[in-house]
């Protein structure tokens, strides 16, 4: 094995040159491919998933319909209320986006 390296460190200039660019080549490569996998992989399991967020803010949406006509003179129904709709919607411009961001 070290006669191998020794045989890739002698030559000329160039050819030292060359493997010392392909090598970084390579190297950088792997790092941005390891740091991409590690990133979807970590927003996979972070975030739900597109159709899980549509489904959420559909239910969300209709229990709060639901919830409004039950007891709406309390300001504390319409603080939840107004709280979970507000999230909902949060969550479904965030799926937008993503969704766009992916069209482009």
């Amino acid at each position: 094995m070290m006669q191998k390296l020794r045989k890739l460190n002698q030559g000329s200039l160039l050819q030292r040159t060359l493997l010392h660019v392909a090598l970084f080549v390579v190297g950088s490569a792997s790092v941005v491919t390891l740091a991409s996998v590690l990133l979807v992989s970590t927003a996979k399991a972070v975030l739900p998933p597109h159709d899980a967020t549509e489904t959420d803010a559909d239910k969300a949406d209709q229990e709060q319909g639901e919830g409004s006509d039950a007891d709406s003179s309390s300001p504390e129904a319409a603080a939840g209320a107004a709280g979970a709709q507000s999230k909902t919607k949060a969550l479904a411009r965030l799926g937008n986006r993503r969704e766009s961001a992916v069209t482009r």
